[in-house]
């Protein structure tokens, strides 16, 4: 099944291989840091709790869900036929005015979501301090922005397999994680000096020290017997954080390239090692 939205740093070229190693047999899956929720779409597992910190990506899964002939409806009626660079500019700053914005309905909120996403530069989502968008528009000739069937698809199995999303910290939705159950993390890389960084999506980064409480977090999980997966960049830093210390719980998969598509140069843009953890309890 296909994400609905692009996303920067999605793992729809990896699914098969991060799949395979992970498995999909558990009692229920979890997902904090959800994205473009590429992971969850390929197992299609049942009894998924899925969350982020990012209220708009948030209320788009919701949207899809429980309104999703709303929501193409109000794409293809009010974005696609409209759209243009300062058709664009417009939508994206509806943000500014936070009173204003506050009123506009959920299914519109998803709509411009999506527009927003499937017209700027790369795919992006990203907001300064204020939580306002900011990413600039995307110079694409013929962009695909009502993609009705991975939407209707997407209802579906969310529908019909238990698939719930909320707006959580990372650290509240798993702690419902029990013996048997998956969780996958796929929180924003760790990054290397001197590399461009897009990891502030929300109004917060993803620092070194949050790195560490989330390998905190995964070994409590796995010892209550929780299976873990981790996506993160290939770094000395990861590295070292998941091989060193008391416990004997990782397994480090760094068979797996990307070539970076959203560096802000040429140089930037260059193939980068992947590492896929896996921990279990022994």
């Amino acid at each position: 099944m296909n994400p609905v939205i692009k996303w920067a740093g999605g793992k729809r070229r990896f699914a098969e291989t991060i799949v395979g190693i992970l498995g999909t047999e558990c009692n229920n899956y979890y997902e904090p840091f959800i994205g473009g929720a590429a992971i969850l779409l390929f197992m299609e597992v049942p009894n998924a709790t899925c969350s982020d910190t990012n209220e708009e990506l948030i209320n788009l899964y919701n949207v899809i869900k429980h309104h999703p002939q709303e929501l193409i409806k109000e794409l293809a009626e009010n974005f696609v036929p409209h759209h243009s660079k300062e058709f664009y500019y417009e939508i994206r700053a509806w943000d500014r005015d936070r009173k204003n914005y506050a009123q506009i309905s959920n299914i519109k909120r998803a709509a411009r979501f999506m527009y927003l996403n499937r017209t700027c530069y790369n795919g992006l989502w990203r907001v300064n301090k204020k939580g306002e968008n900011n990413v600039p528009f995307g110079k694409y000739v013929n962009p695909t922005i009502l993609v009705e069937n991975a939407i209707l698809e997407a209802s579906q199995y969310f529908n019909t397999s238990n698939v719930n999303f909320e707006v959580s910290d990372y650290r509240a939705i798993t702690e419902r994680a029990q013996e048997g159950d998956i969780v996958y993390f796929d929180p924003p890389y760790d990054i290397e000096t001197g590399q461009s960084s897009f990891v502030e999506y929300t109004q917060d980064g993803f620092t070194r020290e949050n790195q560490r409480e989330l390998k905190e977090l995964c070994d409590r999980l796995v010892e209550r017997g929780v299976k873990v997966g981790i996506s993160n960049s290939n770094t000395g830093f990861i590295r070292s954080l998941y091989t060193e210390g008391p416990y004997n719980f990782y397994e480090l998969h760094d068979d797996i390239t990307v070539k970076r598509t959203i560096g802000g140069t040429p140089d930037s843009r260059k193939e980068l090692s992947e590492l896929f953890i896996l921990g279990v309890r022994r």
